[in-house]
């Protein structure tokens, strides 16, 4: 099978340098600015339609992958375009074959997805005469859907009382205001596109729904505020990336507007838009400074640092190796010529911004990305204590334990919960984490990473334990003298995945968690109202929301993809 798979790996990278002689022969860059326009077309169908079905989300999946593809290979293939920036009317006669180019790229690059599940999933691949057979087993567990459920159950909640609040604070008269506002302000620009002026009101109205956004996504809080990458806080490409959700939010609603005033603009031509880069940097440098007010120990950003930050948020022919990976981010921002940038509205959405924004900080800034990584271990240390406080209010609470045999290391204990009514100890790991979206190769590099992790911390402190006795126990968990042996149990805390965790985590002394799973189980216990509780009944609600019954994918129905002289299918075996 090793041998099949890297001929098959060999024939998708063929398949694609035969595409990207194709994608260099344009020198103007209008190929890969058509993808992009046809990306926001796609993006914006399926935000507006009704029922989406499996033929969108395949559709999307392709051409997300394809375009961002075809971003690097067309960026890579020249050191500048001829334009420097494009516009111009959808006409099928350049979108059709662009579309078919992006199909093509984005099998190859879903191509390279299967072969990286194979190992994972235990799939199989053969060499046949006349194509790669690709097997996949007959039941493909579903790891992930009870934390993808719960996560998307607590993002709901968090939009609708936002919107409950914000609406409430935001009146109908202001609501009035900000639609006549959107249609005064915008107009044709050049006949078929679009234009509008800039008023503080909508900034201030928009901004508000892109920081409820912000602070809702994966990522958001991977660092504290103060946190410096290139001389930058964290807070700083913060509120960068709430500027490009708020811009992206405001253009739409610019759209709609435009569209009822004047039916003739057709939708196709005014999504995807391109600025001149010294107005887009004075537009962010003037948000993060007067908006960054309002927040703790905001520093004011200078030309040169809104400059460091553009260049985090942006990808240009410097850093094209952020799209190298199958399912990695869209760039919020395309530096398509020194002084223009494109802002596809694909790569707006807060999810994706602050997973470009953590991807583009650790390629940018290593060194400090380590060490920041190195510091968050005591931001979630506290965090832990402030959710259960309000529960279990007699807990005690230690940390950074080290257990020894002699003088030798054996591990460490982030944080003890102390119970001594119970006679109860949790000992915990804690796993903070940074999302990694879509992309399968970082996800299978880090899940077993956190697996090999997970089971050696907990082999050894079991040996420990089970070699210490009574005063050891007490002394190192520096428990009263009047505690007798505790009762122990172990607690693998992540911040956002914990799911691989499960066939790691056994046994009855055992049990794990991300912090979504933790949030809910506090509210259930704060439920309780009357009854004493005790770290069993967390432990308990732990168990419930990690050890859901396991579910299966759907059946994969048998497929048959083709790019170029390359044919490969994929099908399940049967039970």
């Amino acid at each position: 099978m090793a041998s099949d798979l890297r001929e098959f790996y060999d024939c998708l990278n063929r398949e694609e340098a035969e595409l990207a002689t194709e994608i260099a022969t344009d020198g103007l860059g209008l190929l890969m600015r058509v993808a992009i326009n046809e990306l926001d077309l796609d993006f914006e169908a399926m935000k507006r339609g009704g029922t989406v079905g499996d033929a969108d989300d395949e559709r999307a999946y392709l051409m997300r992958m394809g375009v961002i593809r075809i971003i690097k290979l067309a960026m890579q293939a020249h050191p500048q375009f001829e334009a420097p920036t494009l516009t111009f009317q959808r006409d099928l006669a350049y979108s059709l074959p662009v579309l078919s180019l992006i199909n093509k790229v984005g099998t190859i690059e879903h191509g390279r997805r299967v072969a990286q599940s194979l190992a994972a999933e235990a799939g199989k691949i053969e060499r046949r005469p006349d194509c790669f057979r690709i097997v996949l087993p007959a039941n493909l567990i579903d790891l992930e859907l009870h934390e993808r459920e719960l996560d998307r159950y607590h993002v709901r909640r968090q939009r609708e009382i936002f919107a409950q609040g914000y609406e409430a604070l935001v009146d109908v008269q202001v609501g009035d205001e900000v639609r006549s506002l959107l249609t005064a302000l915008v107009y044709p620009f050049h006949t078929h596109f679009i234009g509008y002026e800039a008023d503080p009101t909508l900034d201030l109205y928009f901004f508000g729904h892109a920081y409820n956004e912000i602070q809702i996504s994966k990522g958001f809080d991977t660092f504290h505020f103060a946190t410096t990458f290139g001389n930058m806080t964290f807070q700083h490409y913060q509120l960068a990336a709430m500027f490009i959700v708020s811009v992206g939010m405001k253009h739409r609603a610019y759209v709609q507007a435009l569209m009822e005033k004047v039916p003739t603009i057709r939708i196709e031509d005014v999504l995807t838009v391109s600025v001149t880069t010294h107005s887009f940097l004075e537009g962010l440098r003037e948000f993060i400074n007067q908006v960054g007010e309002k927040f703790e120990a905001h520093v004011p950003v200078t030309e040169e640092g809104v400059g460091i930050i553009f260049a985090v948020l942006s990808v240009s022919r410097r850093n094209l190796a952020l799209l190298d990976r199958p399912g990695a981010p869209i760039p919020p921002l395309i530096r398509c010529s020194d002084h223009h940038v494109i802002r596809p509205l694909a790569g707006a959405t807060a999810d994706n911004v602050m997973l470009f924004l953590l991807t583009s900080l650790q390629y940018n800034f290593p060194t400090d990305y380590d060490r920041a990584q190195r510091a968050r271990e005591g931001v979630m240390q506290r965090a832990v204590e402030r959710a259960l406080r309000s529960v279990l209010p007699e807990l005690e609470y230690r940390g950074n334990i080290k257990l020894r045999r002699g003088r030798k290391v054996l591990t460490d204990i982030d944080l003890v919960l102390a119970e001594q009514r119970t006679g109860r100890v949790i000992l915990i790991q804690l796993k903070h984490q940074d999302p990694y979206g879509d992309d399968l190769a970082t996800k299978q590099a880090r899940t077993g990473r956190l697996n090999q992790q997970v089971g050696d911390w907990l082999s050894k402190v079991r040996s420990w334990l089970a070699a210490a006795d009574t005063s050891e126990v007490r002394a190192t968990l520096r428990l009263p003298s009047s505690v007798n042996r505790p009762t122990v149990s172990l607690l693998v805390l992540t911040r956002h995945y914990a799911h691989s965790l499960r066939p790691v985590v056994g046994g009855d002394d055992a049990a794990f968690s991300n912090w979504t799973q933790l949030v809910t189980a506090v509210a259930r216990l704060r439920e309780r109202k009357g009854s004493v509780l005790a770290m069993d009944d967390l432990i308990k609600e732990l168990r419930g929301l990690s050890l859901l019954e396991e579910e299966d994918y759907l059946p994969e129905p048998p497929s048959d993809w083709t790019v170029g002289s390359l044919r490969f299918t994929i099908e399940q075996e049967r039970n």
